[in-house]
């Protein structure tokens, strides 16, 4: 007998989004369809990203919104002692107004085709996994529409990630931001603004390779320069700078106290500041 889906309509769940999400290069930051998969291989992991047989174009970087959704629901429903499970349902104006999106008929059918694409990228990776074991899956395993709501079921990879605490509060302004290296780039200092509260430093190059961005060298790298002359992102201070010969990124946090910035009451993720990986390992 199957397990009902959980009633994703929690009226306290915040925006929230797992931490490998933020740090690793898992989705498309192009607003073009991108066919071409991801791989990336460090040290200790390694992961692909790829479109299955027959579809045009794998996630973007604005199709994880619904993820972070899911994620949000997923953990206030752990908050409030609920029955947790890979399968949610919802009335789609309640997933797009918690995004912050119209609830137009042009925004229902970018949600179908997000929902469509996230079907449809196929993951292969080691992170997440204690043991070091790869694990297989597809960011949304299935989905449909029913008279009481989209039926959306999550990996087991995604839904094992929240039930350990490894998320984060994530501002509702992070909707807000347009462009897809701007996100990425907001999600990744958010990741590791917890630990190292006085600021660091990143270099371009390593800010390229762990993005995953399929844009030519020359363009991503002047997008970043971009981004970091702004003087700020969000909850984030960032300023181009020097390390030892080579030209990077300077993170800090704004001096005023935000609590998308930090780790938030509520947050209790699952890791401990000391075992966590360096940035760019």
């Amino acid at each position: 007998m199957s397990t009902a889906p959980l009633p994703a309509t929690l009226e306290h769940a915040r925006p929230r989004a797992p931490i490998d999400l933020m740090t690793w290069p898992w989705f498309s930051l192009a607003k073009t369809p991108r066919a071409t998969p991801i791989y990336h291989q460090s040290r200790r992991h390694s992961l692909l990203v790829a479109p299955v047989p027959g579809a045009t174009a794998i996630a973007t970087i604005w199709d994880a919104d619904i993820l972070f959704w899911a994620t949000a629901q997923l953990i206030q429903a752990q908050d409030e002692r609920l029955h947790t499970t890979a399968t949610l349902i919802a009335p789609a104006r309640r997933i797009l107004r918690f995004l912050q999106r119209e609830t137009g008929r042009s925004q229902y059918a970018r949600l179908a085709a997000a929902l469509d694409r996230l079907a449809a990228t196929e993951v292969a990776t080691t992170i997440g996994a204690a043991d070091g074991s790869a694990a297989t899956f597809r960011w949304i395993e299935a989905w449909r529409t029913t008279p009481d709501g989209i039926v959306i079921s999550v990996p087991v990879w995604l839904l094992d990630a929240i039930s350990r605490r490894r998320v984060l509060a994530i501002t509702p302004g992070y909707f807000a931001l347009t462009g897809g290296i701007e996100r990425w780039l907001w999600l990744f200092a958010r990741a590791h603004a917890a630990q190292l509260s006085t600021g660091w430093w990143v270099s371009l190059d390593q800010l390229r390779d762990r993005s995953g961005t399929a844009a030519r060298h020359s363009d991503f790298i002047a997008a970043l320069r971009s981004l970091s002359r702004s003087g700020v992102l969000l909850a984030y201070r960032i300023e181009p700078a020097w390390h030892r010969g080579q030209e990077g990124v300077r993170f800090s946090r704004s001096p005023a106290v935000i609590h998308s910035a930090a780790i938030v009451p509520g947050d209790k993720p699952g890791f401990h500041p000391q075992l966590r990986e360096r940035i760019c390992e």
